[in-house]
């Protein structure tokens, strides 16, 4: 290829730089757009020259605005924010307010400013609080803090929903307000109008749904300094609702791969007995089958397994070269008629090998149990989830006394992993709240839960992770979403009482378009500077749990 066909690759922008270009340039423009209003006002000009310099102000201000609104009005979206601000300062220029049309888009882009300097710092507040975590847990919340769409939540689709639905009975309320209060008074249709403007722009949403992005990333450091890591705010958001868990017994109160304690045969050698064993576990998915594969390094022949049948809590049956063999605990056993005499090992569950009814030896593995996580489920039940299952694939026996001993309320026990999917699916259509679903492996897949939580540093299809060191913390973390959603149910009725009072001083003429875009303004900012409130002490104080750090 020619040199003079060689295309020339555009240079890269880096985003921030961009961002902090744009930023400086509109300060230029609204220092220069001060100056210009500050001059319309204060000199003696005839009254179309004024006209132009306020037009000017408006323009050099609001470009941007006016930009967005017609990209707005393209795409149907009437009632946005840019279309709104628009049209009431056009109108308020049409009739005979053209300074405070002018003003209005001067101190928004003012107000635009001070409220994005309150909310990067207030996401900086919130990224410091992860000091103490792992590079890539503060790299993926860097990730999410960059778009708000991450931080977003449920409830503020919400918001929206009631705002615009109060903005249309705002407009309404504009209408016959601004035809009636001449009809009925000695004012002029000119003031009513004005009134009329004053409350449409009270309506616009912006301080009612402002703060929630930044709540939802406030709440999402603040439960992954916990160790409690979000793919996003809506699962944070979700876990707040959560009246039942399901947990998985295997990984998160055991160790995730149980170890051989130790192996005993009277009949075979040492390696002969491992290589028995491990060719019956082969095809199995319980603990002791992981067990004894990470201690067995030789080649398997598959060709001699046969009859291979799983016992789900109890071990295997199958044949080895025509062979019968059951590996199995001594309670499965003794079901079969066989007599086995049950040795006390002090730790570990036991599993014995019988070959042609006769017992060739025992394989002892781990059963530890994280002696962190012994209050965990009367912790959540104080959280206020009801309903605590514990799915293991022990025995039956062996899955009541562990699930009484943690105080589990529900118990299913030898369950494999269609089983465990099964019965969370189950559980989520009989349950009218949201269900929560921990696991530590064995699971390639989003189960029905609303929330699954995995105990490991990463993981594809669960909504959140967690170290088996910070599982103490899940109480904590369910408060932390709850009080997340409690902050912005706050921030949203402290701008609708805001928008309230400013309707009713406006209705009856004490309130202007700078007024009102002012205090709209300091209310947003009063907001999004009140969902650190979140990460208070005040938190801790409610709680009843102690506070896990390893």
């Amino acid at each position: 290829m020619s040199q003079g066909h060689i295309k020339k690759q555009a240079p890269k922008v880096d985003p921030s730089k961009l961002s902090a270009t744009l930023s400086n340039f509109l300060v230029i423009r609204l220092v220069v757009a001060s100056v210009i209003f500050a001059v319309a006002l204060i000199l003696n000009i005839p009254s179309f020259l004024r006209i132009i310099l306020l037009v000017l102000v408006a323009g050099l201000a609001g470009f941007d605005i006016i930009v967005k609104a017609v990209h707005a009005v393209e795409n149907g979206e009437f009632l946005s924010s840019p279309v709104m601000l628009v049209l009431i300062a056009v109108v308020a220029f049409f009739v005979g307010f053209a300074t405070e049309g002018a003003a209005l888009i001067l101190l928004y882009q003012i107000g635009l400013l001070l409220l994005n300097f309150a909310k990067e710092h207030t996401k900086r507040a919130a990224l410091d609080l992860m000091q103490d975590c792992d590079e890539d847990v503060i790299a993926h919340m860097k990730e999410l803090a960059r778009d708000e769409e991450n931080c977003s939540m449920a409830i503020e689709d919400v918001m929206r929903v009631s705002a615009g639905t109060i903005l249309r009975l705002a407009m309404l309320l504009a209408v016959v307000y601004a035809i009636a209060l001449p009809l009925f008074t000695n004012l002029s249709f000119l003031i009513s109008i004005h009134r009329a403007l004053v409350i449409l722009l009270i309506a616009t949403p912006l301080s009612v749904v402002v703060s929630i992005p930044v709540a939802g990333l406030v709440g999402l450091c603040s439960s992954a300094s916990r160790g409690l890591v979000f793919n996003n705010a809506y699962s944070m958001e979700a876990m707040a609702d959560a009246s039942v868990a399901v947990i998985d017994k295997n990984g998160v109160f055991t160790d995730e791969c149980p170890r051989v304690i130790s192996m005993f045969s009277d009949a075979l050698d040492q390696d002969t007995f491992l290589n028995f064993v491990a060719h019956a576990l082969y095809y199995s998915e319980q603990p002791v089958a992981h067990a004894v594969s990470a201690i067995f390094d030789h080649d398997y022949r598959l060709d001699v397994i046969k009859d291979f049948r799983e016992i789900p809590g109890y071990g295997v049956e199958l044949s080895i070269d025509g062979i019968p063999v059951t590996f199995a605990t001594a309670e499965y056993l003794r079901g079969r008629g066989l007599d086995i005499e049950e040795t006390d090992e002090g730790v570990g569950q036991t599993f014995y090998m019988v070959v042609s009814g006769r017992k060739m030896g025992k394989v002892v593995i781990t059963s530890d149990v994280n002696p962190n996580l012994e209050d965990l489920v009367p912790e959540l039940k104080s959280a206020g989830i009801g309903r605590c299952i514990l799915l293991c694939e022990d025995s039956k026996e062996a899955g009541q006394d562990f699930a009484e001993a943690m105080n589990f309320s529900e118990m299913y026990a030898q369950c494999n992993t269609p089983k465990k999917l099964q019965i969370v699916d189950e559980t989520t259509r009989k349950t009218k709240g949201a269900v929560l679903f921990l696991y530590a492996n064995g699971i390639e897949q989003h189960s029905a839960a609303a929330v699954d939580i995995r105990v490991a540093k990463r993981a594809k299809y669960a909504d959140a992770v967690v170290t088996a060191d910070e599982l103490g913390n899940l109480p904590v973390v369910k408060q932390v979403s709850k009080r997340v959603r409690d902050i912005c149910i706050e921030n949203a009725l402290f701008a609708f009482i805001v928008k309230a009072v400013l309707i009713f001083l406006s209705i009856l003429g004490y309130c202007n378009l700078w007024l009102a875009v002012v205090l709209d303004f300091a209310t947003a900012i009063a907001t999004v500077l009140n969902t650190i409130r979140i990460t208070g002490p005040s938190i801790r104080a409610n709680l009843k749990y102690r506070y896990r750090r390893q």
